[in-house]
This record gives C-alpha cells, sequence and structure tokens, in this order.
C-alpha cells in the first residue's frame, strides 16, 4: 500500500508494488511493444466513441475546472482512448502494424467525497500483422486478435506469479463473442478485461481490421503478486502423464472444465491443461471434444 511506498522511499529502494509495476511493463516491451505515453486530459466525448453506457463507469468523469482546450476538458476513466488516439496517429501516417503499451493513472468521479479514485493502469493494443510473444525473431506473423492479446496478458501476469483466468462476457466496445473479463483464480476479484474491439469503435478512430486489447487495474494485479516467492522441492519420481477427451455442449467453456477436474484431481494432480479442440460429426451438433493433458506428481 501507499504506506508501505512512503517507507521503501525513505530507505532508498524501490517498493514490492513499485517493482512488480515495473516487471508488468519489461515484459510487454521485452515482447515487441512500443510504450506510449498519452494524455491524462481527453474529452467527454470519448465514452460516445466508445459506446459506454449512460451510468458505466467509464462515464464517470472528472471535470477540469481551467482546461487546455475543449477536447481536454475531463480525466480520462481509461487508457484504451489514448491509445486508440496513437494508433490512429500511426496508423495514418504508414504504420500499420502496432503493438502499443501504456501504463499510467485513471480517474474515477466520486458522489460521496470530492476527490476521485485515482487508479493505476496497465493497457495493451494490438493491430495489423503481429509476432507471436515469445516466438523470438523466428515466428510467423499473424493477424493480431483475441489470442494475440491475451499471449501478451500471459506475459505480464505469469512473470508476476498471479494466478488469473479469463471468463467470457460482454461490454459495448468489444466485439460479442471475443470479450472476456480478467478474474484472479480462486477468488472472484476482477482484474481487468480482454478481447477485440467492437468494429464501429475501431471505425470511430479510423482503424481497419480487427483490433485486439486488454486493461488492468494494476493495482489489483500487485495485490494477488506475491512479494517473496516460495519454492518447492523438485520431486525424485517423474510425473505421470493422461490425456482425456471430454465431450461437452458448446456453451461449456474450456476454463469451466479445467477448474472441475482440478477440483476432483486431488493433490497429486500437478498440471491440468487444454491442448485441442475438435468439432464434427463423431461428437454431434451443438457439441465438442475438449482434450485436455494431465501430469500427475
Amino acid at each position: 500500500g501507499a504506506e508501505g511506498e512512503d517507507i521503501a522511499y525513505l530507505l532508498g529502494r524501490l517498493s514490492h508494488a513499485q517493482k512488480a509495476r515495473r516487471r508488468a511493463l519489461d515484459a510487454l516491451v521485452d515482447r515487441g511493444a512500443s510504450e506510449s505515453v498519452g494524455w491524462s486530459f481527453t474529452s467527454p466525448e470519448v465514452a460516445d466513441r466508445l459506446r459506454l453506457e449512460p451510468d458505466s463507469l467509464g462515464r464517470r468523469f472528472v471535470a477540469l475546472e481551467n482546461p487546455m482546450s475543449d477536447e481536454q476538458r475531463v480525466l480520462r476513466t481509461s487508457l484504451l482512448g489514448s491509445l486508440l488516439d496513437a494508433a490512429a496517429h500511426n496508423v495514418s501516417r504508414g504504420a500499420h502494424d502496432l503493438t502499443l503499451v501504456e501504463q499510467g493513472t485513471v480517474y474515477l468521479a466520486r458522489d460521496d467525497r470530492p476527490l476521485p479514485d485515482v487508479l493505476r493502469a496497465l493497457a495493451l493494443l494490438q493491430t495489423g500483422r503481429i509476432r507471436p510473444a515469445g516466438w523470438g525473431a523466428g515466428g510467423a506473423p499473424q493477424a493480431a486478435d483475441l489470442f494475440t492479446a491475451k499471449a501478451m496478458l500471459a506475459a505480464v501476469l505469469d512473470v508476476l506469479r498471479v494466478p488469473w483466468q479469463v471468463e467470457q462476457t460482454t461490454a459495448p466496445f468489444l466485439h460479442p463473442g471475443r470479450a472476456a473479463k480478467v478474474v484472479a483464480r480462486g477468488g472472484d476479484q476482477v482484474l481487468g478485461w480482454l478481447g477485440e474491439l467492437h468494429p464501429l469503435v475501431a471505425a470511430s478512430w479510423d482503424l481497419a481490421g480487427p483490433v485486439a486489447a486488454f486493461e488492468l487495474d494494476l493495482d489489483a494485479v500487485v495485490a494477488h503478486a506475491p512479494e517473496v516467492p516460495h519454492y518447492a522441492d523438485v520431486p525424485s519420481v517423474p510425473p505421470v502423464r493422461e490425456d482425456l477427451a471430454v465431450v461437452v455442449p458448446d456453451d461449456v467453456t474450456a476454463d469451466a472444465l479445467l477448474d472441475a477436474i482440478r477440483g476432483a484431481g486431488g493433490e497429486l494432480l500437478r498440471d491440468a491443461r487444454l491442448f485441442d479442440v475438435y468439432r464434427g460429426p463423431q461428437v454431434g451438433e451443438g457439441r465438442c471434444s475438449l482434450a485436455v493433458a494431465l501430469a500427475f506428481q
């Protein structure tokens, strides 16, 4: 918290939160993202361009008493608008393949007190052809989509050792069926959102093709990041591996299946991961086969 950061400052070293925020940004820059620094000031019309509902948090703007211009008369409630501005600026000048990241503060007005909530956020935006994270120079570029952004999201949360999962959701600025909320595993705290932008939102910034993005509440993420890592002894017995294929209705998510497997697997189940999805006449219409790799040790 703030008290811990004050003590770290007096002792002349970075606090755990400061280290975690730097590691989160470095994880994205190390994978090819370009850091963007946007204005904290914006226009309330950005909420209309993002198709936000009238009573949504994205419209809880803090108005400035002496703004520099009419386009900068409120404080931003999200980093997405400034990233879209940066992307539109680059695309209009011929740079179409973009991975932009910004770490900054957002501000939410409060009805019960004069001062707003000031939150630290981390956001990423991708458009055009993207080289997959972690593949190095040899990775073949692919179009930006939900999965390229999810790979970058995983890079951040995994380096901070934050257990997480995604759950399907809806948002007015995200593409239907390609939107998810990021949740801390083992709890119900929402850490942020992930998805492809709604085509109307992308068109509002003159961006063609898929635009993928995510935004995290960095304070919430850091709160789940362990300050001291815990190490376990390396077992002397090799793992026993087993693959299972489970036929489920299409509306059953892979995360729901993996949660059920982890809950039933007991202490010996060390890992469970999805490695294949099959749809076809053998499993029937409206159903799919999810193949899961299990490791017991």
